[in-house]
């Protein structure tokens, strides 16, 4: 111990290590070296602050007490006075500093992250009492979720009620790892956990908080509070946002729900904020009984799911709304298109219901086209338009050879003659007719495009998922094309040539760092 140094101090030289059992520490702790906590062994934390320096290790028995590849001990938060601090010294954009092996919550007061984030390499266990994020992030995970038990409706993450603020994020979450739950809420009586199972086969990590209110643009504009359930949930991933598919499951308080939302429950649908507006979704049914616990199901709570397609970016937000009876009825669609082959590209939609439906009508832009034109329509299986089952239809586009991106969207008429358009979904050419290479791919952001010296190049061009060009770059003769995108996402990058023609367009991801 440091004579200047007050309670229990651990100098940037220093190391110590707790082989096993149990041991109490009554005061603050400042860690400035190398803290060892073995697996056997539980220290019992009833000071108000433990701070870690950016530069301190928690570790555990690997590498003779230096490493942090192993499981860990406990470190145990108790008071029943007073509300605990962690100043945790980690760098979550980094990914550098200290890291918890094992926290136990056992604090009714609960504990609070203090001047930045913190992490927990294996285990999160409840005892009593919240863990308050505030401002900050508080990362799970040794490249897996890690775990988290003992949560419910009293002692859960509490994120500071702000958006962009108070996230809990869970490391690399793979298909393998089934439903993944956020316990977390808005304030200390408002437990509204999120779960997430990963449908693509690349791991990621993904982070959750909740804030209160629903606002018309997102996170400004009027307050929504009758349609909705009155909170927000920001969910986000950050090695591959924008691609693969999540299921999401949302969980609210009935006391929340707004008026219209209550006397339309059994209409109730996750919404998600995209391209400036509050979408609508199908199907839409009566949220189940709240199940994101580790005690009994929740009868207070209601339980909704919804499966995102390509759509958890960086940042996502997600709440709830409910249609009528009339909106329920209306035409719920789901489109998609994929190339088969060179020549054939396979266009795809899913209705539940259909409501005076008399055909569709599938429709292509080019990449060297301004407008869409008509490839084919389908008459509706609807019986006189009506159905209240999925109905399953496609339709192949033959011949398309573009060598660019082809859009794609379907156009629903209804009896009198009244239509509606999908989402538009882009399809790359076929690979592999030009020698054209891009890499890194994922990128952090720089990335390369090299062209074949013979080729007639002009111009590389880069699309956003949604076909808005966002970029071009001259050749100027260069068979080696340095370039840069700062916002993660899906892009597609092609070559032009002098012709004006689009040729062999590479899907690129930008993951961020």
């Amino acid at each position: 111990m440091a004579k200047a140094q007050q309670g229990f101090y651990v100098p940037a030289s220093g190391k110590i290590f707790f082989v096993g059992d149990s041991a109490t520490i009554f005061s603050n702790v400042n860690n400035q070296g190398n803290l060892g906590i073995g697996k056997n062994a539980t220290v019992n934390f009833s000071g108000q602050n433990w701070s870690n320096s950016t530069q301190s290790r928690i570790t555990d028995n690997t590498s003779n007490g230096t490493g942090v590849s192993g499981e860990g001990g406990w470190i145990r938060f108790m008071s029943d006075s007073l509300k605990q601090q962690i100043s945790g010294g980690y760098n979550a954009a980094t990914h550098s500093g200290p890291s918890f092996p094992k926290i136990k919550v056992d604090n009714k007061q609960g504990i609070e992250l203090l001047d930045g984030s913190a992490k927990t390499r294996n285990e999160i266990s409840f005892q009593q009492g919240h863990f308050f994020l505030n401002d900050n992030i508080l990362v799970l995970g040794n490249n897996d979720p890690g775990k988290i038990n003992g949560y419910d409706s009293a002692r859960y993450f509490v994120t500071g009620n702000r958006a962009d603020r108070g996230l809990l994020m869970r490391e690399n979450i793979r298909r393998s790892d089934g439903t993944v739950v956020f316990p977390v809420g808005s304030l200390s009586q408002a437990y509204t956990p999120a779960a997430i199972r990963n449908g693509s086969r690349n791991g990621d990590d993904y982070f959750v908080s909740v804030f209160d209110s629903v606002r018309r643009n997102g996170i400004s504009g009027t307050t929504l509070i009758n349609e909705s359930v009155n909170k927000t949930w920001q969910i986000g991933k950050s090695r591959f946002p924008g691609s693969g598919s999540s299921e999401v499951f949302l969980q609210h308080l009935t006391s929340e729900e707004g008026s219209i939302f209550a006397a339309n429950r059994q209409y109730a649908y996750i919404s998600e904020y995209r391209n400036g507006r509050w979408d609508t979704v199908y199907p839409q049914h009566q949220p189940i009984q709240g199940n994101l616990t580790t005690g009994s199901p929740l009868g207070n709570s209601g339980l909704n799911e919804r499966v995102m397609i390509s759509d958890i970016s960086k940042n996502t937000l997600l709440t709830k709304f409910t249609g009528s009876k009339e909106l329920f009825v209306g035409s719920w669609l789901w489109f998609n298109a994929f190339r088969i082959d060179s020549m054939r590209v396979r266009t795809y939609w899913k209705t539940k219901p259909e409501i005076n439906v008399n055909h569709f009508v599938v429709e292509r832009r080019l990449s060297t086209e301004t407008v869409f034109s008509q490839v084919g329509s389908v008459p509706t299986q609807a019986q006189n338009g009506y159905s209240t089952t999925t109905l399953s239809y496609q339709l192949v586009d033959i011949p398309n050879r573009d060598k660019g991106i082809s859009f794609y969207r379907l156009r629903s008429v209804k009896n009198d003659g009244t239509f509606s358009f999908s989402d538009t979904v882009a399809v790359a050419p076929y690979p592999g007719e030009y020698n054209i290479n891009l890499w890194p791919n994922p990128s952090t952001g720089n990335f390369f495009l090299s062209i074949h010296k013979t080729l007639p190049a002009k111009a590389v061009v880069i699309w956003n998922a949604i076909g808005q060009k966002i970029k071009e770059e001259p050749v100027n003769g260069r068979s080696i094309i340095p370039m840069f995108l700062p916002i993660q996402g899906a892009y597609f990058v092609g070559v032009v040539l002098t012709t004006g023609e689009v040729i062999e367009t590479k899907k690129l991801i930008i993951a961020g760092k």
